[in-house]
């Protein structure tokens, strides 16, 4: 039972793909290390990088943000058909806030790890369209003071808002979720086994964060972590949004933008680790 769990550890659960009999052994867009990388079987014993799967990212949000716009439509009905409700404008507002609510629950679902900082106000409020809802807000307070008609722009506009944001979670879910594991013997980590790029933040191995990459990469940054499952110790290489979410390094997207290439041209490592054990390979069958 430890070496089935273990196997499904790095390869991920079955019930994440129900299309599926079984852990798919390759799915779309995930793509293979040139050949500058030590890779490793997932079947035979050996050394070298080895994909790890996360649990896919769309089924987190996939019924937060479907009916997201349901309640945000529905918002509109009482202010549309009046008198209909004991209380119009609180129950309009009461559907209006839970369609959002859906999306702010959907999005901290999707998250795998801490926002990372990122330059400019706005830009911390992403994946929700704040420029665009600030905007309607400002209608929407405009409605009170001049014109009451005002307020079916505000809600136009906050209906363009909440798309976009549907749409920017749709983007940030539709990327596979991965990090890409070495077996480390934790005496053999030190600064002189990173690869160039990589700085240090921690002189040994520990569970949490090792290196940074020191290249500005787009919308991303990628790390070292040192983790641990039972008596193996492990260098994770993990690309993360600047949202907080885990994408697979290497998946058609971005081994095909020139602005990682220099990232995924060699591995973080000069060191080809220790071999994996058994227990962490795939089952097969007989």
């Amino acid at each position: 039972m430890k070496g089935a769990r273990d196997s499904e550890w790095m390869r991920g659960q079955s019930q994440w793909y129900p299309a599926s009999e079984s852990t798919p052994q390759h799915l779309i867009g995930e793509e293979n290390p040139g050949e500058n990388w030590d890779t490793a079987s997932s079947s035979e014993v050996g050394r070298g990088w080895m994909r790890q799967r996360l649990q896919p990212l769309g089924p987190r949000l996939l019924y937060t943000t479907a009916w997201a716009p349901f309640f945000f439509i529905a918002s509109a009905i009482p202010l549309a058909f009046p008198g209909r409700t004991p209380d119009d404008q609180l129950v309009a507002i009461s559907l209006f806030s839970f369609s959002w609510f859906l999306l702010l629950l959907g999005f901290r679902k999707l998250q795998d790890g801490l926002p990372i900082p990122v330059e400019g106000l706005l830009k911390k409020f992403y994946p929700f369209d704040i420029v665009l809802m600030l905007l309607a807000a400002i209608v929407f307070l405009l409605h009170i003071l001049i014109d009451s008609r005002l307020g079916w722009l505000s809600f136009l506009l906050f209906a363009g808002a909440q798309y976009r944001t549907i749409q920017n979670l749709i983007s940030v879910a539709g990327e596979n979720s991965a990090r890409w594991l070495l077996p480390i013997n934790p005496e053999d980590y030190s600064e002189a086994v990173l690869n160039d790029g990589w700085m240090e933040v921690s002189r040994k191995f520990r569970n949490g964060t090792l290196a940074r990459w020191e290249e500005a990469l787009p919308e991303y940054t990628a790390d070292l972590f040192g983790l641990t499952r039972g008596n193996s110790s492990f260098v994770a290489f993990t690309l993360t949004h600047r949202v907080g979410v885990i994408h697979d390094a290497f998946s058609d997207t971005f081994v095909s933008d020139p602005r990682f290439s220099s990232l995924l041209s060699t591995p973080p490592l000069l060191i080809a680790g220790e071999a994996w054990r058994e227990r962490f390979l795939a089952i097969t069958d007989e």
